[in-house]
């Protein structure tokens, strides 16, 4: 079961009694006091979004419920989290790698966490989900990747550190997914085919290959045609399975273990592990070796 560890949780005695959740599960009242939540401020509200979403997280309530909450818990999270200031913004550098992370850093993980819970809830309802169901189901994948790729992407920006179990947590999300694939629900296909279905594999994919430039050229990650280059990458990238990929060398490694972002292996692969070897296209090694190679657009039918 995930859970939530940020350090320097806020106490409810320093928030103002009218920002303190008190909603308990219902939509009434939880739409009061975002009502509230507004006139008090980015200082208030920030820390008592946090209280709210880890108050969510506890509750027992039904999927429709909790699918709710979190959508009306969302606009108002990144209203404030735009509002945060940003790590070194008034002095002009990063924040050391030992300051810890963010209340925006905070709010994003918790935030993940209980999409992900909520991802679980709906699943365990059963096979047969309705075309509604569907879309709440895609909604909820959508806005999980979204929500961690806000993660890894401000960590890389502003030179901080990963909440804890963020790179687990998406490694774990993406065993899951695979799994529900064998599932009969997963071979239903939603009667609404005009919608953009959310496709995880891509998704994580992109996020792999944003975590290991993150890694290996930080300065790269901050560029748009970086950025606007990983959609196309990630439909050309393979998660191969180690075993295969014994004795071979220059492999990228993704340990499924491990709290951390796929890793350059200098030697060769000697033994299989528990995880997956990244083997990007040619055109994202040659970019993140500094090497003008030049990006096919991700739109491209010859990409």
């Amino acid at each position: 079961m995930l859970t939530f560890d940020a350090p320097s949780l806020p106490s409810p005695l320093a928030i103002r009694e009218c920002t303190r959740p008190r909603f308990d599960g219902s939509l009434e009242k939880l739409g009061d006091w975002l009502t509230d939540l507004r006139a008090a401020g980015i200082r208030q509200s920030g820390p008592a979004l946090i209280l709210a979403l880890e108050k969510l997280r506890r509750s027992e309530l039904s999927t429709s419920r909790r699918l709710a909450a979190l959508s009306a818990l969302k606009r108002p999270l990144l209203k404030t989290c735009a509002g945060l200031p940003k790590p070194g913004l008034a002095i002009g550098k990063a924040v050391s790698l030992m300051s810890g992370v963010t209340l925006e850093q905070r709010l994003d993980r918790l935030m993940f966490v209980n999409l992900n819970q909520t991802l679980r809830q709906i699943d365990r309802q059963g096979c047969l989900l309705s075309n509604r169901e569907f879309r709440r189901r895609d909604w909820t994948m959508r806005n999980l990747f979204r929500f961690a790729k806000r993660q890894i992407r401000y960590a890389a920006l502003w030179n901080t550190p990963l909440p804890e179990k963020t790179w687990l947590d998406l490694h774990a999300l993406h065993v899951y997914l695979l799994a529900q694939r064998v599932m009969p629900m997963s071979a239903i296909a939603p009667v609404d085919s005009g919608t953009g279905w959310t496709d995880p594999e891509l998704e994580y994919k992109q996020l792999l290959l944003f975590g290991l430039a993150a890694h290996l050229h930080p300065s790269l990650v901050r560029t748009d045609v970086f950025l606007e280059g990983l959609a196309g990458w990630a439909t050309q990238t393979l998660l191969e399975d180690p075993q295969r990929m014994l004795g071979r060398i220059r492999l990228f490694l993704v340990p499924m273990l491990e709290d951390e972002p796929p890793r350059q292996l200098a030697g060769p692969l000697h033994a299989a592990f528990r995880g997956w070897v990244l083997q990007p296209p040619y055109s994202f090694i040659h970019r993140i070796d500094g090497i003008g190679y030049k990006i096919d657009s991700p739109r491209s039918p010859f990409a």
